[in-house]
């Protein structure tokens, strides 16, 4: 029997980590069976249009949203757009969810909101709960991406733990093209690259926790000076005010990387690319001597999945769900602490044939983790909505 399912694709591209997740779950859904797909998103969207899916154009604004959950919490219902599908899946929230009939699963991703309010204003933690506690309580089952999510999600939220499943997704096999050696020598000299290099890919956020890794890298430089640190990720720039220059004013989070930098005297020893696109990130990668992930809260780290594909070695943050997206593959050390950074870094710097041993273990998670399995979980879990 065909069964009618519904995938809201409401995350674009500008929505980073969630929009690669969205593309994994259609990629996984076509290696499932019995099911009719319709994805519901936006029609212009190259990705999801290569993927051959229907799609019926579907968007959320905030003020829609606004309205869903008010109406939700005083009891009226609202037209349900889905009542064509038999059940659905959603990658990411969608408050249109809580007036439909229709059985549903959606993805939590996480409650950062919870371990560091600091990082958010009343009004937006106010609203990531309101969202949540409306979204869990009507979903037919949850998805969690590590047990630390399914942790957060029956002990914060109070649902039982038989309505989550743990489904780890695997990362989009976004380097397809192989670059050879002299590509990847000739990206080392347009980018200004150094013949060796930590890495780490991270916006300007205060959780991911730069200023630590500067102040470790400081100490590091002294043991080990012919190592650098590349960082990338473009600076959010502040509002609409403009300097005199007429370029946009970055955010304080950046300035004050910048000012580390300044500092502790690192301006020949730190470079930072901006945003890079991706044939240059998987040259960076094959390059770099090893990852560093110093965040300080993380569901899932893309750059660390990204790193066990290209085989760089990897040092992360052993916090929260790191530890279980990593395994045995990467050192980890405490965030929190700048010599526990720096330990970590030395570690591998100091022992290459220790640290080829983590690259091949990074290597040989990745292999585990197929859009065809990741297919299967979801036809289980799918198969207990109908």
């Amino acid at each position: 029997m065909t069964i009618k399912l519904g995938v809201l694709a409401l995350a674009g591209p500008e929505n980073g980590g969630t929009y690669q997740y969205t593309l994994s779950v259609l990629q996984a859904l076509r290696h499932t069976s019995s099911f009719e797909i319709t994805v519901y998103g936006d029609p212009q969207n190259s990705d999801f249009i290569g993927l051959g899916y229907p799609i019926r154009r579907f968007a959320e604004s905030r003020r829609q949203q606004v309205a869903a959950l008010t109406a939700h919490r005083i009891h009226i219902k609202l037209p349900d757009q889905f009542a064509s599908e038999d059940i659905l899946l959603a990658p990411i929230y969608s408050l249109a969810l809580l007036h439909t009939s229709r059985p549903f699963a959606f993805t939590l991703h996480d409650v950062q909101e919870i371990y560091f309010p600091q990082n958010f204003s009343w009004w937006q933690r106010v609203w990531r709960n309101q969202v949540n506690s409306q979204m869990l309580s009507q979903a037919r089952r949850i998805i969690c991406e590590s047990r630390q999510v399914q942790i957060d999600v029956t002990g914060h939220f109070g649902i039982p733990k038989e309505h989550t499943a743990v489904i780890a997704a695997p990362p989009l096999q976004q380097f397809k093209v192989r670059q050879n050696d002299d590509q990847i020598r000739a990206t080392r000299v347009r980018l200004q690259l150094p013949e060796k290099f930590l890495f780490y890919p991270a916006q300007f956020w205060i959780h991911k926790n730069h200023l630590r890794l500067i102040e470790a890298f400081r100490e590091v430089a002294i043991e080990f000076p012919d190592v650098n640190l590349v960082l990338t990720g473009k600076p959010r720039p502040i509002g609409h005010a403009r300097r005199r220059s007429g370029a946009a004013r970055t955010s304080p989070e950046y300035q004050a990387v910048k000012s580390a930098i300044d500092k502790f005297g690192l301006n020949e020893r730190v470079l930072h690319l901006g945003y890079v696109d991706q044939d240059d990130l998987q040259a960076i990668y094959r390059l770099a001597t090893a990852l560093v992930m110093p965040s300080l809260f993380e569901s899932v780290s893309i750059p660390i999945y990204e790193a066990f594909q290209l085989g760089t070695p990897v040092a992360a943050s052993g916090v929260l769900a790191i530890p279980e997206q990593v395994g045995d593959a990467a050192r980890l050390f405490d965030p929190t602490s700048v010599a526990s950074i720096k330990q970590a870094i030395l570690k591998i710097l100091g022992d290459p044939e220790a640290a080829r041993l983590l690259a091949n273990r990074g290597r040989e998670r990745m292999l585990m983790m197929t859009p065809q399995r990741f297919g299967a979980q979801l036809q289980a879990l799918l198969n207990q909505l109908r």
